[in-house]
């Protein structure tokens, strides 16, 4: 069975920007920063009109790059 992209998504674990801020322990301005950096365009997913879902796995991955 290939790998697809499609599977990849479907195993990730998206979290809200709520919880990434609780899970590093930043203030709600520092994560929105850090989520605005265009390297982590990757990590997120739009959901609806405004709202926005982290790939933790690959958040983390980017942020470990970047700091």
């Amino acid at each position: 069975m290939p790998y697809t992209r499609l599977s990849e998504k479907a195993r990730a674990k998206y979290i809200t920007p709520k919880q990434f801020m609780e899970q590093y322990q930043l203030s709600k301005s520092q994560a929105y920063k850090i989520l605005a950096y265009p390297e982590m365009e990757e990590a997120k997913i739009k959901v609806g009109n405004k709202g926005i879902r982290i790939n933790l796995d690959k958040a983390f991955e980017i942020m470990q790059q970047i700091f």
